[in-house]
């Protein structure tokens, strides 16, 4: 059974959310899915600063931190980010940065790759996030395999690079049946890739 790694930050639940559709997605199509959270020292911080962060801080708080062998025994690597400026957040950025490792003796080459991320507004940045993303994958020597155009029948909003979520101002919207859909549809793509 192929192994999927789920790696993702999440400060107000939406990228849980996210992770957890995809989980179970990648169950349905016979993938071992696993979740991991990034590692984020003012998670409890923010859960005092903003209510829709507490919405599923204990269950983000009980999942295991990924570290570097989480990779390593990993067939396809999904990242999540929340989208801060047009880019990863700085706790997704450090676990990339400090996977580079792996860079000079290649040992995630030849691994698949898909991505998602939550942002404030369509015009949010989540694009770049998304594409911050692929580019770290694509110099690690990973395979990314994108959403491509071909959700847009289920939700003309999607990147073409991976799952973007809208979250509204306050982080409070959260993902929707119609988003549920466009991952079931990309979770599908990855395995007539990955499965054949």
């Amino acid at each position: 059974m192929k192994r999927c790694s789920i790696i993702f930050h999440s400060v107000c639940g939406n990228n849980y959310i996210l992770a957890s559709a995809f989980k179970d997605a990648l169950h349905e199509e016979g993938f071992d899915a696993r979740m991991y959270n990034v590692k984020d020292e003012d998670l409890h911080i923010w859960s005092n600063k903003v209510e829709a962060a507490n919405d599923f801080y204990e269950e983000i708080k009980e999942l295991p931190t990924a570290n570097y062998e989480t990779l390593l025994k990993s067939d396809l690597i999904i990242l999540g980010s929340p989208t801060y400026f047009g880019n990863v957040s700085a706790e997704m950025k450090r676990f990339m940065d400090e996977s580079s490792i792996y860079f000079h003796d290649g040992s995630l080459s030849g691994k698949f790759f898909g991505c998602f991320t939550s942002c404030s507004q369509i015009e949010g940045g989540g694009e770049l996030c998304l594409q911050s993303m692929v580019h770290y994958a694509q110099r690690m020597g990973m395979i990314h395999i994108p959403l491509g155009m071909q959700a847009r029948h289920i939700d003309p909003l999607q990147s073409a690079c991976g799952i973007m979520h809208h979250s509204g101002s306050e982080s409070s919207v959260r993902p929707s049946s119609q988003l549920g859909e466009a991952i079931a549809f990309y979770t599908k793509l990855l395995a007539k890739y990955i499965l054949r």
